[in-house]
């Protein structure tokens, strides 16, 4: 097993990364919670994910003398809101939760976010585990404790930090991700390689249509996934809040979300809308003199080479995302804060630009 420790001002906690981890959770949530002999364990899921591992994961945690409570929350994007969140806090309060009692977060990004954000206002906070079971949620959005909903006006604009007790990770599941599934998460890895990670960017350029082959790799994804892991963990121990270094993270995430945003949640992935994002940041970035246009091709390659979408859908204009812009967490002064690529593997915070160059960014 690789652990990797993450710190936190709300207390410290470890990434366990190990394949078939799913089919021990119960060992590993008694081990996390050794002082609660024979209590619930409340855990929130999707149908989808449920009907894969839901038999498997009861066996297991009962067998551990842990009782689940079960609160599943619709598939998809698109049930990320408040009224989720309603619901699944009432599956709780009408099972009398207490607040020594943990809630484990079994799925992907959605679940991830909205079993975090539960977790936080439920009796003002009962200890969380993260158990993601897709690439996004397994290299990125389990760790760091940012929990969230969405909102008409925008992505991830209603929410809280709430680090975990752990973050539990099974390399293994991600064999049942559709292919599509599997090659949109590469838009977060990639991420990682463009904003500085050597050895990671060095795998990619060897590997990087083996991780997006319709064969599942199961030791080449481990490696991807600790990598990842290990990066997100360097930056969000540095900077919990978002203040600082951890909004280089963010990179490609201006125009995905806006992206997202304005097709309603909806069509297309995450991993796909952060790739367009990213091409859309070095095009900025070419365009404000900051960056030579080989930034670009070189990015516009390996995206590709991830089977991923390396233009704007012909339909998209800049005006259509321009208010969903607006709404970026990262304004400051009615302007954007923007991650834009210097050169491979450097990505750089710029706050004085012209806003014109903003439309740049959508390309066909």
């Amino acid at each position: 097993m690789k652990t990797i420790p993450v710190a936190s001002s709300l207390g410290d906690y470890e990434i366990r990364i190990r394949t078939g981890l799913i089919s021990s959770l119960g060992h590993f949530l008694r081990d996390l919670f050794p002082e609660r002999p024979a209590s619930r364990i409340g855990i929130v899921s999707n149908p989808l994910v449920w009907e894969l591992y839901g038999k498997n994961i009861l066996e297991s945690v009962s067998v551990a003398g842990l009782t689940p409570v079960i609160a599943l929350h619709p598939d998809g994007e698109i049930s990320k809101n408040i009224a989720s969140v309603m619901d699944l806090l009432t599956v709780f309060l009408e099972n009398r939760w207490e607040r020594r009692e943990p809630i484990c977060a079994i799925g992907g990004g959605v679940t991830g976010d909205m079993g975090g954000l539960v977790s936080s206002l439920l009796l003002r906070g009962v200890p969380l585990v993260h158990v993601p079971t897709t690439v996004v949620a397994q290299v990125d959005s389990s760790i760091g404790g940012k929990t969230g909903v969405d909102h008409p006006l925008g992505k991830n604009l209603i929410g809280a930090f709430y680090p975990p007790k752990a973050v539990l990770t099974d390399p293994s599941v991600l064999k049942t991700l559709s292919l599509r599934e599997r090659r949109a998460g590469l838009g977060e890895v990639l991420k990682y390689a463009f904003i500085g990670d050597r050895e990671l960017m060095g795998l990619l350029e060897r590997s990087i249509e083996s991780l997006a082959g319709e064969t599942f790799e199961e030791e080449l994804w481990e490696e991807t996934i600790v990598l990842c892991s290990a990066d997100k963990s360097r930056i969000v121990s540095d900077d919990e809040r978002e203040s600082g270094a951890r909004m280089l993270l963010n990179f490609g995430h201006t125009f995905g979300h806006a992206l997202e945003g304005a097709r309603g949640f909806s069509g297309i992935l995450h991993g796909e809308a952060v790739a367009l994002g990213m091409l859309s940041a070095a095009r900025i970035s070419v365009s404000a003199g900051l960056a030579g246009p080989e930034i670009f091709d070189f990015m516009k390659n390996l995206i590709s080479r991830a089977s991923l979408p390396i233009s704007w859908p012909a339909d998209v204009r800049f005006e259509t995302l321009a208010p969903y812009l607006g709404q970026d967490k990262k304004v400051q002064g009615k302007q954007i804060t923007l991650v834009l690529p210097l050169e491979p593997g450097k990505v750089s915070l710029v706050r004085d630009y012209d806003a014109a160059l903003l439309s740049n960014g959508v390309f066909s």
